[in-house]
């Protein structure tokens, strides 16, 4: 029962995660598609594809103006990693010290599990010969 309400507990991050808005119909969802995965340079916390700032709005353009030019996906994103870094990107390589941003929640969440099995799982019962040591003591009247 315990180990279910664990599990509970942990999708309900899942399940709160929010949906993808869908696209407006004057650019193509390809752009959305790729600009989901780039951060808005002025917004913090928001993708070019759900930012209305004018930056973002202006890298929508540039995306669909290369679409049209037979550029790839990687291709976009490396022109935006060219100007912007790395931190660009929302899902950063995994690689260097960014490896690190993939390893630790995966490391905590194997810790808390530990931690969670070790405090939930059952005792084990003491010896007899203690338990009887304790009894003993217990009748015992104080000195």
């Amino acid at each position: 029962m315990r180990a279910w309400l664990l599990v509970f507990f942990l999708a309900l991050g899942v399940w709160a995660q929010e949906g993808p808005a869908s696209p407006p119909p004057d650019l193509p969802p390809e752009v959305f598609a790729i600009a989901r995965e780039l951060r808005c340079p002025v917004c913090q916390g928001e993708s070019a594809a759900e930012s209305n700032s004018g930056v973002a709005v202006e890298m929508r353009r540039i995306i669909a103006e290369m679409l049209q030019e037979g550029k790839t996906k990687d291709e976009i994103k490396a022109f935006f990693v060219d100007r912007y870094g790395e931190w660009i990107l929302y899902e950063p390589p995994k690689r260097g010290v960014t490896l690190w941003v993939w390893v630790l929640p995966v490391l905590g969440l194997a810790l808390l599990g530990m931690g969670l099995f070790a405090y939930f799982r059952p005792k084990k019962p003491l010896p007899p010969e203690l338990l009887e040591e304790a009894e003993r003591r217990l009748k015992e009247p104080p000195a």
